[in-house]
């Protein structure tokens, strides 16, 4: 290790005490270097920097312990992101909460987008989902007080039954398609700014095309085809997008269809 890279971290192991103890600042001084750093320097990062000190709980509990404390949401979720930090992620602590509900109660409430990337950012970290994460989810629902908040839930929902970093990162990339089908299940726009499912159909029809077969499957299965043509009567746009789409279907995203299949079944 050369002597500026060994600096550089010596520098950030003293400023990140710092910003554990004042985070209001989106950022500290030399935060960058954990992303520029090898093999070598990632060891000697970790041998150096005792969170468990900093934090002042054991080293399997740092996670949980920072994310009761929502003074001290962006310093964990600065180590969160941070993937050369090394961090326990599966622990479940003395509340037997696990890390998973952590960042629910932290964030829920607020629609910033923190909280789904942060379960990205956990899974990616090798998270396992468990059994309490799942009955954490299910009975958050009757908590929900809002549009966005569904929407944040479904996303949360698609995470535990899938349990799986790549899928997950696949689900999220593709979560309009997703909201289309739950869409379709909860015969209610979700996530759209549509007044009825004429529009979702309509819309992705346009747009989701290589996904046209399960979503127009999801529309038969979920017995809402009727009540979209009767809608449709008029104008016939939902009609003339049908046909095209039938003459001319592009080839299928079986990878998002198997995906689809997984988190709604009775589409088989």
């Amino acid at each position: 290790m050369d002597h500026w890279k060994k600096q550089s971290i010596d520098s950030f192991v003293e400023e990140i005490k710092k910003y554990y103890l004042d985070c209001s600042e989106d950022s500290f001084p030399n935060q960058g270097i954990v992303d520029k750093i090898n093999k070598e320097d990632c060891k000697y990062l970790n041998e150096n920097l005792n969170l468990s000190q900093i934090v002042g709980v054991d080293s399997n509990l740092i996670l949980n312990e920072t994310l009761k404390n929502k003074e001290k949401r962006k310093f964990s979720n600065y180590i969160l992101r941070s993937k050369t930090i090394n961090l326990e992620v599966n622990h479940i602590d003395g509340e037997g909460k696990t890390v998973f509900i952590r960042l629910i109660e932290n964030y829920f409430v607020d629609k910033n987008g923190v909280l789904l990337s942060s379960i990205n950012f956990l899974l990616d970290r090798d998270y396992n989902i468990k059994e309490k994460d799942v009955k954490f989810v299910t009975d958050l629902y009757k908590n929900i007080k809002s549009q966005d908040q569904l929407e944040d839930w479904a996303l949360l929902r698609f995470a535990v039954k899938l349990n799986d970093k790549q899928k997950y990162s696949l689900a999220y990339l593709k979560q309009k398609e997703l909201f289309v089908i739950l869409s379709l299940k909860m015969n209610k726009p979700i996530y759209f700014n549509f007044p009825n499912l004429l529009g979702i159909m309509n819309n992705a029809l346009q747009f989701y095309r290589e996904n046209g077969e399960i979503i127009i499957k999801a529309m038969a299965c979920y017995e809402r085809e009727h009540k979209i043509k009767e809608l449709d009567y008029k104008k016939g746009n939902f009609r003339r997008k049908l046909a095209e789409f039938e003459s001319n279907k592009p080839i299928q995203n079986k990878d998002l269809e198997n995906l689809i299949v997984e988190l709604f079944p009775e589409l088989v």
